[in-house]
This record gives C-alpha cells, sequence and structure tokens, in this order.
C-alpha cells in the first residue's frame, strides 16, 4: 500500500475504538454499525431488541430502553467495566408511539412526553452520565437529527395521503408531528451546548441530519418527495455511512457544535 493510500485510510481508521448506538437496531443503525465495525471498531447496538444477524465479532446487543436512566448508565456501566472506555456515542432514536401521527389540533399530551423524553431527554440522560464519569477526555457525541429539525415540513407532499397506507400506522396517514420537529431542533441547540461548554476538555458533539429514507412508503408521498429532492431521490438506507464515518472518526477532529446536513439538496432551496 502506497503512503498517501496509507494516510487516507488512518483518518477514517477506528482501530481500538469504541462506539455505542443508541437505536442502533434500526435500518440506519445497522447500517453504521456495520461501516463502523468495518474501520475496526467495537459497535455496541443498545436498543430495546436487535436481530441476531447484525452482530459479529465487533458487534454486540445491549437491550436498553432509552425512557430508563437506570438502563442508560447501567448499560454504559456494563460496556466500560468489560471494554474500558467508551469513544463515540450516537444517539439515533425515533419514537413513533400510539397516536404519534394525529393531527396537531388533536394531539395528546402523553404522547407528546412520550416522544420528547425518547428523542431528546434519552440524549440528555447518556450525554450526562458519560461525561460524568471522566474516563476518556476525547468523546465524540453525535445526535441524529433530521430535516424537519431545521426546516417546516412541507404539508403539500402528505396531502389526502391514506391511513391504510401508511406502513408505520394504518390509523392515522403519514405526517410530520410538530413533536418530532421539536425534539430534532432541540437536539440540535443541545449539541451546541455540550460542544462549548465541555470542548475545553476535549469533548466533540456534532449533528448528522439525515433526508427522508426510502421505505416503500405510499407512492404518492414517494412521488411527491422525490420531486422535491435536488438529486431526484429519496435516500437508501447506506447513504449516511461515509457521513457517519466522518463524524465518527479523527477525520472531524477540529469539528464541534456543527450540523452535517446529507439530504440530496432536500434544504438548498
Amino acid at each position: 500500500m502506497n503512503q498517501k493510500l496509507k494516510a487516507v485510510n488512518k483518518i477514517f481508521d477506528m482501530s481500538n475504538k469504541n462506539v455505542i448506538i443508541f437505536g442502533g437496531a434500526g435500518k440506519i443503525g445497522k447500517n453504521f454499525s456495520k461501516i463502523l465495525s468495518a474501520a475496526g471498531a467495537n459497535v455496541f447496538i443498545l436498543d430495546l431488541s436487535c436481530s441476531k444477524k447484525i452482530l459479529s465479532k465487533k458487534i454486540f446487543f445491549l437491550k436498553c430502553d432509552v425512557s430508563s436512566e437506570t438502563q442508560i448508565n447501567s448499560s454504559i456501566e456494563k460496556i466500560i467495566n468489560k471494554f474500558k472506555k467508551i469513544d463515540v456515542l450516537i444517539y439515533n432514536v425515533y419514537s413513533k408511539p400510539k397516536n404519534y401521527y394525529k393531527k396537531f389540533t388533536e394531539y395528546d399530551s402523553d404522547t407528546w412526553k412520550t416522544v420528547i423524553d425518547i428523542n431528546l431527554t434519552g440524549a440528555f440522560l447518556a450525554t450526562k452520565y458519560l461525561i460524568s464519569l471522566k474516563k476518556n477526555k476525547k468523546l465524540n457525541f453525535i445526535f441524529l437529527l433530521s430535516t424537519y429539525g431545521i426546516v417546516g415540513p412541507d404539508y403539500k407532499i402528505y396531502e389526502n395521503l391514506s391511513a391504510k397506507k401508511n406502513i408505520y400506522d394504518g390509523n392515522y396517514s403519514l405526517n410530520t408531528p410538530a413533536v418530532y420537529s421539536a425534539s430534532k431542533s432541540a437536539l440540535l441547540g443541545f449539541a451546541k451546548y455540550i460542544s462549548t461548554t465541555y470542548g475545553k476538555d476535549g469533548v466533540r458533539c456534532n449533528c448528522l441530519t439525515p433526508g427522508g429514507v426510502f421505505d416503500n412508503q405510499e407512492k404518492k408521498f414517494i412521488k411527491r418527495y422525490e420531486h422535491k429532492v435536488p438529486l431526484g431521490r429519496m435516500a437508501n438506507q447506506n447513504d449516511y455511512n461515509g457521513a457517519i464515518l466522518f463524524l465518527a472518526s479523527d477525520a472531524s477532529s477540529y469539528m464541534t457544535g456543527s450540523n452535517l446536513i446529507v439530504d440530496g439538496g432536500w434544504t438548498a432551496w
């Protein structure tokens, strides 16, 4: 291998790095696990359940409910007790409880609180606890946002969609609830707080904002969504692998408090 290629590989090398992914058992999370482990990292998926097909010698699973501070702390402690440190924490959690897709004027406060607890408060609890342990001076936090955390949703793409064709909930048609936008934009503010408050200690904190991922949604929705994307398509599940490797590795060592937007140009209009 020539010297130039070695230099390229070195900045993306995740060998001897331990990465935890809250919400790592989902479609994007699985791809994150594969690319980071392929780069040399030990990856720990923290989720409610996980397919054994994902697991390998470098990909592990711990059951964890992010609405429970006790479970978050216990999971982090187990990893540190066995592997000595955690280098990267990725918060990739997206809650869709019952009645999640209700209309704004009919939205239940309990549903709102549940989503906030899982999408936002869980990130606060995990980040707080890991920083408090002071086991690693070069902690790297990455929060998964959404385009709807930085711009408002365009409700034209949701008009007259069918509840029966909503693959996530057959009781309500597909839409973007206000609580989703609120929780994701709050994560961006939280990331900036962590970056400016703990940067002096070597802690980094950035966000990754993905665009919509193709998931066999209603055809009418897909067509409308793709029409608004300059690249003309929804994302594939592996389209964010390069971005997550960049943010998790030393390739982004001078980057903190930032938001990396990878959305096919959705927010460029």
